[in-house]
């Protein structure tokens, strides 16, 4: 009888090993990025090109339409936008459509250093929840007022230096909306497309086939879909984060799935012969 031979051993190996080698692989992005190669899609370059057209003391309208279930997704392109639009020195209004808002309002200004270095009322504002659908957001364009007398705090909008000014959706000069649903609708037709304000749209992944027929004909100036556009983002932006991480972890797990069926089948053929 022939002494076993590596391809033999490895037919017989206890999966639960190739497991732990899964999960030790899985755990490597976690505690430092690879940052594995990946490519940028046109509609995440133009995102970020567009956020770069801002210029100082512009003010950008941020919905967060999306809850801490959906932070996987939609959070780490928030973030990662977040930070072009105050490094250009641009105003930030932010709102939140779901009743967690305050969760997300909390894991935004927490992951974003910058405003570590700003002023709350002056260069930044959380107005917090709002509801009513579509018939809000056309209601703010007209009137922000009469949806947000103060902000998320209980402040009025006049005694904040930022609000002053801005009393309509005509001294808004950017919108980005994060969505699991139809809000980024609402902002289009109530907004964007009467009004022509330049709008960007942060997604899950499903939502990316709807709205690229809008993006194609303009009305979007671009695209983040779910946890891929955020990783293309903070490659766009030099700085890995929470997307990457993730990325990482699925091309390394993809990889060592391919790594295993190629030595099976390798080691399926090799001893083949010897079988017969």
């Amino acid at each position: 009888m022939s002494s076993e031979t590596i391809w033999d051993k490895l037919q017989n190996i206890d999966r639960k090993v190739f497991y732990w080698i899964l999960w030790i692989g899985l755990m490597i992005p976690f505690i430092r990025p690879i940052g594995l190669p990946i490519s940028i899609a046109p509609s995440t370059r133009d995102l970020y090109n567009g956020l770069l057209t801002l210029e100082e003391g512009d003010v950008v309208w941020i919905n967060i339409a999306f809850g801490v279930s959906a932070w996987i997704d939609c959070m780490p392109a928030t973030v990662a936008c977040t930070k072009v639009i105050l490094r250009q020195g641009a105003k930030l209004i932010v709102v939140g459509a779901y009743t967690d808002a305050d969760l997300s309002w909390d894991k935004l200004r927490n992951s974003v250093p910058d405003f570590d270095q700003l002023e709350y009322g002056k260069d930044y504002v959380y107005l917090g929840y709002y509801t009513g659908g579509e018939a809000v957001v056309a209601q703010i364009a007209s009137d922000i007022r009469s949806v947000f007398p103060t902000d998320a705090y209980g402040t009025p909008l006049d005694e904040l230096p930022l609000m002053k000014e801005v009393n309509s959706v005509h001294d808004i000069d950017m919108v980005l909306s994060g969505d699991t649903g139809d809000w980024g609708d609402y902002y289009m037709r109530q907004w964007a497309s009467p009004y022509g304000i330049p709008m960007a749209e942060i997604g899950i992944a499903m939502l990316a086939s709807s709205y690229m027929p809008f993006y194609k004909s303009g009305l979007l100036f671009g695209i983040s879909s779910s946890s891929r556009g955020g990783a293309e983002l903070e490659k766009l932006i030099g700085e890995p984060g929470e997307a990457t991480v993730i990325m990482d972890a699925l091309s390394v797990s993809h990889l060592m799935v391919i790594a295993a069926v190629l030595l099976a089948n390798i080691g399926y053929f090799a001893t083949r012969g010897r079988r017969r």
